[in-house]
C-alpha cells in the first residue's frame, strides 16, 4: 500500500517527535557500530505514558531493532505522532523523576 508507513518508519518517526523531558550535549557514540560518528546529544523523551532516549530513534532507523509491540501499537494509535506534553505535565514529570525528598 503506498502511503501507509511500515511499522518501522512509524515507530521512527513517532521517537522522534516526543517531548524533550531532559538533555544533555555529551555525544552518544552508536553501540552497535563502534567507530561510527558520534550522533548529537542525548534527551530523554516522552509521549506521557513512555519514556525513551533520543538514540533509540537512530537504532529503529539504521539496524531495525525490534522495539515492545504494546509501543508499537501505542504509536499506531496516535498516529505516529507523539502528543506534545503541556508545561504541567512536563513539571509533573521532573516532580517525579528529580524529587530530592525521594531520598
Amino acid at each position: 500500500m503506498t502511503g501507509t508507513p511500515t511499522v518501522s518508519s512509524a515507530s521512527f518517526e513517532y521517537l522522534r517527535s516526543g517531548t524533550t523531558v531532559a538533555a544533555t550535549a555529551s555525544p552518544v557514540h552508536d553501540i552497535l557500530r563502534p567507530g561510527r560518528e558520534p550522533n548529537d546529544g542525548l534527551h530523554l523523551l516522552s509521549d506521557g505514558q513512555w519514556f525513551w532516549y533520543s538514540d533509540l530513534a537512530l537504532y529503529v532507523e539504521r539496524y531495525h531493532v525490534t522495539l515492545d509491540e504494546r509501543f508499537v501499537q501505542h504509536a499506531q494509535a496516535q498516529n505516529c505522532t507523539a502528543p506534545p506534553l503541556t508545561h504541567a505535565e512536563l513539571s509533573e514529570i521532573e516532580e517525579a523523576l528529580f524529587d530530592d525528598d525521594s531520598a
